[in-house]
């Protein structure tokens, strides 16, 4: 007990540390009450090194509740905020609408790759269409074409 008594600063600081990588590394910042009370400890440690607080075992527990809470409350909205799924929005892009000849079948069971302008993309389709069948880009995803039989017209 003396030992944490003395080193009081250091021990609050390493046991802050511990508890953020706990967070981090174990828990992948999925839980936040190891982050707050981690940063807490850290700065109630600063707080005691720089004497801005006397360096005692009450004060300690006052600090480290007090900056737990601040850390919490300034820190909640954005964590919360970081943690929303982002919104999916259509895709735009001007190979929409693009029509080219197939070079070979593709079905939905099968991987057929297209080259244009220097990128390969996977050609996807709903049903099967013929090899030198006139097709049309309707949607598109990274790498992937979405395709279907071009109606003539």
């Amino acid at each position: 007990m003396n030992f944490i008594a003395t080193y009081l600063i250091q021990v609050l600081a390493v046991l802050g540390l511990v508890l953020l990588a706990i967070e981090v590394l174990v828990l992948g910042i999925s839980t936040f009450v190891l982050l707050f009370v981690g940063l807490g400890l850290l700065l109630t440690s600063l707080s005691m090194y720089l004497e801005w607080i006397p360096a005692t075992w009450q004060w300690a527990l006052i600090g480290t509740t007090l900056f737990t809470l601040l850390t919490g409350a300034v820190l909640w909205p954005i964590m919360k905020r970081a943690q929303q799924t982002p919104e999916h929005s259509v895709v735009k892009s001007d190979l929409i609408g693009h029509s080219f000849v197939l070079p070979e079948d593709v079905a939905p069971d099968i991987r057929v790759i297209y080259r244009f302008m220097g990128v390969e993309w996977r050609l996807v389709t709903s049903e099967p269409i013929a090899k030198d069948t006139l097709v049309e880009v309707v949607n598109l995803q990274v790498g992937e074409l979405f395709i279907k039989a071009k109606d003539p017209a």
